[in-house]
């Protein structure tokens, strides 16, 4: 038999003859067409590597059972095979009923500790689990080549098995996956100070992972794992922090291991949880058994390895170190930045190992990027380089999840600063040009790391573009959190597509009041009510509440009430500004794991642009889901 990519097809399709197939047939005539014991150990094994199961000898097979068995969905059902014990050593599954597995389980002494699930039920295994005693990991696979490319669930002793294995394997690629994001950065509690630093941390890892193992020209894959020893986690209080929330971390974790009959360390770098069982690494290892200096560099070298890379290396650290203050585009300080950091990235990738060449390609291709955008218009150097690059990804790997990358920021490099100069018919070109750009990129790259961004784009860019083109925004919107499901921005365009279809239905709306105690909207039955979201920095917002007040004084004797709900990024913000304005009423504010706009108040109906406005009436429905402040009079005349 030919293999497939994963597993055998023809053992597939003997699967399909079975599973699904609607009638349950008695116990006995399902016996005779069981898998082998044989085929159940050979045909499957676990993708990842390093999973440690029961298997049993040859000559045990005789003693093991194969069962068919059945799931409460219509149609599920699949293989359980059993040890001469009648402890469970594999399960293949059909969940949905369409005649193929989608869900492999692998058993230790008769528990789970490893599963494999296909969720877009195309035979290939796109999310990975570790269960039971073999930890918490939950590893997603986006295109689906058998290698984890982000994490919805790891514990920071699995961060740091990460990154020792991926320093194990010189493998750059493996260390990103475990690396904070910049949508999980820009949803910490931290102030902006803090999350410029942990940016540029994060802007470091490749460089002094890089700088790790050039300094650890020995370590290779005969390396064993002894212990991790760190403190106790640190507790960042929400006022320290900056944040709504207090902030979990590890400043440093050290990994002892041996190589070659030696013991040695690796440092882990600084470590932040993201969310109740997620971690993430903000920079990169360094060697040795104390704390690398604050500047990222990782120490003085050493001898061995590549002298060349080495001294590219620590330069390109030296320069990220001291990176310009952002400003607005085109900035001179900001475009040599990045030209520098391009001539040094250009220069590494020549002498990087093949494995580590994508990781550099995606850090030139930010870098020319930046180039471009902060250039004046008339020099076109970065803009040149950055299309060349892009010409010979495509080239090389058309569809690829690095064309999609390089296409990406060759995208954010055209229309960054006109969609934000641009003014009257000249911005409306350009954000024609934009979504026709966007369009045409999802469909050249449905699974690339930048496709839910480049939908989220889509989808406001619609909806903002006019009524009649909220149908296309729902499809994008619809499109994001079905394909994407676990990425960030997945939980608010779900909210989107049901607030887009709010009018006429009933509104639910319950959370925390900013001046403590709870809420829930239902205690205004029988009343109108204009619930209004807001933030400090909103620049309307101010005399927006002066028109709100109004409206509800001259509309008080017919029972109008006004729900301020507060998205800011912490509660000291909102109550200044609250107590500033003199603003009265019910407000509510609540930070979650996510401050300010991406609260759990704004995910629940996808708020996009402050200020937003929905209109409730007497009844509990929704009179309109977003309305001007200008159009509330009228509308509650003919509410009351």
């Amino acid at each position: 038999m030919s293999r497939t990519p994963y597993g055998r097809r023809a053992f597939v399709l003997a699967v399909g003859l079975l599973l699904g197939s609607g009638a349950t047939p008695a116990w006995g005539q399902q016996k005779r067409q069981l898998p082998t014991v044989e085929q159940m150990l050979t045909i499957y094994r676990p993708r990842q590597p390093g999973i440690v199961i029961s298997t049993p000898r040859p000559d045990e097979y005789a003693s093991c059972e194969v069962r068919f068995i059945e799931g409460t969905r219509p149609g599920s059902n699949g293989y359980l095979l059993l040890d001469a014990q009648k402890r469970p050593l594999r399960r293949y599954f059909d969940s949905n009923g369409d005649r193929k597995v989608d869900v492999w389980s692998y058993y230790k002494d008769g528990v789970e500790v490893y599963r494999e699930i296909d969720t877009n039920f195309n035979q290939v295994p796109d999310q990975y689990r570790w269960l039971n005693a073999a930890g918490t990991r939950w590893g997603l696979d986006t295109n689906e080549d058998g290698k984890i490319d982000t994490w919805k669930q790891i514990s920071p002793e699995e961060v740091a098995q990460e990154v020792f294995q991926a320093a194990v394997s010189r493998d750059f690629n493996r260390l990103s996956a475990v690396l904070i994001t910049e949508n999980e950065l820009r949803a910490l509690p931290v102030s902006a100070a803090e999350a410029k630093r942990l940016r540029e941390a994060r802007g470091r890892a490749q460089a002094k992972f890089q700088n790790t193992i050039t300094k650890l020209p020995s370590l290779n894959d005969k390396a064993q794992w002894v212990r991790l020893e760190s403190d106790v986690p640190q507790c960042v209080p929400a006022d320290a922090a900056g944040g709504g929330q207090d902030l979990l971390r590890f400043q440093n974790r050290a990994i002892l291991f041996e190589n070659n009959k030696q013991h040695d360390w690796i440092q882990t770098g600084e470590m932040i949880r993201v969310a109740p069982n997620l971690w993430r690494l903000v920079d990169g290892p360094a060697p040795g058994d104390t704390t690398p200096p604050p500047d990222g560099s990782g120490g003085t070298p050493t001898a061995g390895g590549n002298a060349e890379l080495q001294k590219l290396l620590e330069a390109l650290a030296a320069l990220d170190a001291h990176p310009p203050t952002p400003q607005p585009a085109p900035n001179e300080a900001v475009k040599e930045y990045n030209r520098k950091r391009a001539d040094l990235v250009l220069k590494i990738l020549a002498k990087a190992e093949a494995k580590d060449k994508e990781a550099w390609i995606k850090q030139l291709a930010d870098s020319y990027s930046s180039w471009a955008q902060n250039s004046p218009e008339t020099d076109k150097t970065a803009t040149n380089l950055l299309a060349q690059l892009k010409n010979e990804v495509v080239k090389n790997g058309a569809g690829s999840n690095l064309a999609g990358y390089v296409t990406f920021r060759e995208l954010w490099a055209e229309f960054a600063r006109p969609l934000t100069t641009e003014k009257g018919e000249a911005l409306v070109k350009v954000q024609e040009q934009w979504m026709a750009k966007l369009q045409g990129f999802v469909e050249a790259y449905p699974k690339a790391e930048d496709t839910p961004d480049a939908l989220m784009h889509l989808a406001m860019g619609h909806e903002f573009g006019g009524k009649d083109k909220e149908d296309v925004a729902k499809r994008y919107y619809q499109q994001l959190f079905t394909n994407f499901a676990d990425h960030p921005a997945a939980p608010k365009a779900k909210g989107a597509l049901r607030r887009l279809t709010l009018d006429g239905q009933p509104f639910e709306l319950a959370g925390p009041k900013l001046d403590g105690g709870a809420f829930d909207i239902a205690q205004f039955k029988g009343k109108a009510v204009i619930v209004y979201y807001w933030s400090s920095d909103c620049q309307s917002c101010a005399a927006d509440f002066a028109r709100l007040k109004q409206l509800q004084s001259t509309f008080s004797t017919k029972g109008v009430e006004v729900v301020g709900v507060s998205l800011d990024d912490r509660a000291a913000q909102a109550q200044q500004f609250v107590k500033a304005n003199n603003i009265g009423g019910t407000h509510l504010f609540q930070v979650g794991e996510n401050g300010g706009m991406n609260s759990p108040l704004a995910t629940q109906y996808g708020i996009m642009g402050l200020p937003h406005v929905i209109l409730v009436g007497r009844d509990g429905r929704v009179i309109s889901r977003s309305i001007q402040i200008t159009e509330l009079e009228e509308a509650l005349k003919k509410a009351n």
